[in-house]
């Protein structure tokens, strides 16, 4: 099955309108979904922008729906988080990115997966547990921490951070500069990638701003020793204009589609 980008269904929009019994119904269907897992796993390629080679693939948790389509996490998670479902499902979607990733031919490649649902409580033991269980080595998983999350200084998300680092995990920090652009969370975080968000990239290489920006990040990240990935690019002109810039890899469109982990696999052998 091919999982590209679907739009969300009108139910499932945020701010839609639900006919009476239909918000009851998604979730039934979700309930179900969680306790059968219900939802698929879709991977992303990530590639080196000089060597043009896959260096990882992103997650992307996907829900098909009864009657087709496709919906992705943002259209089914907060009513996941009110059913309070969300982070068994985000459990459940990082211990089978794990088992993915192991079964890849090129032992080298790692996966980034969003653990959002997973409150810092459980967050250690949960990617520990998927570690253990897939036999996945650390340094091949990378979590995306959006920058909203990180706005604020918080000793215990700190913490955490420090403690995935020493367990030799991957930290990114996911979405910069989809709120502001500043850039001591680079200074001040334990992270070992930045992922540029899309709004930058979508505009270049003509938009003067967004390209200093970029300029800017890039240049900082590689002080600091941290790789920049920029997401959304989707044209060969945003590639080139990225790679002249200095950074490291790419996510989006240009990189491949979003497959599922057999495909994935076959893709790299």
């Amino acid at each position: 099955m091919r999982l590209e980008s679907f739009p969300l269904p009108e139910t499932l929009r945020p701010g839609a309108a639900r006919a009476p019994g239909e918000d009851r119904r998604q979730r039934q269907e979700l309930r179900h979904a969680a306790q059968t897992g219900g939802f698929l796993l879709a991977f992303q390629p990530r590639r080196d922008l000089v060597r043009d080679v896959t260096t990882g693939a992103a997650l992307q948790l996907r829900w098909p729906r009864r009657g087709g389509g496709m919906t992705p996490a943002t259209g089914f998670m907060p009513m996941l988080e009110s059913l309070g479902l969300a982070g068994d499902v985000a459990g459940w979607a990082l211990n089978g990115a794990c088992a993915a990733a192991s079964a890849w031919p090129r032992g080298q490649i790692c996966v980034a997966v969003d653990p959002g649902a997973l409150r810092e409580g459980k967050l250690l033991r949960q990617v520990a547990h998927a570690l253990a269980a897939s036999g996945l080595a650390p340094e091949r998983l990378e979590l995306e921490i959006a920058e909203p999350a990180l706005a604020a200084d918080n000793s215990q998300t700190l913490f955490t951070l420090a403690a995935l680092r020493d367990l030799g995990v991957g930290v990114a920090l996911d979405r910069f500069g989809s709120e502001s652009a500043s850039l001591m969370p680079l200074k001040r975080l334990p992270l070992t990638a930045v992922k540029l968000d899309r709004s930058l990239v979508r505009d270049l290489p003509d938009d003067g701003e967004a390209a200093a920006i970029v300029a800017a990040i890039t240049q900082f990240a590689h002080a600091l020793e941290v790789t920049v990935v920029a997401c959304g690019v989707e044209t060969a002109a945003q590639g080139e204009f990225l790679r002249r810039q200095g950074c490291d890899e790419a996510q989006g469109s240009l990189c491949g589609r979003a497959m599922q982990a057999a495909e994935m696999a076959a893709a790299m052998a």
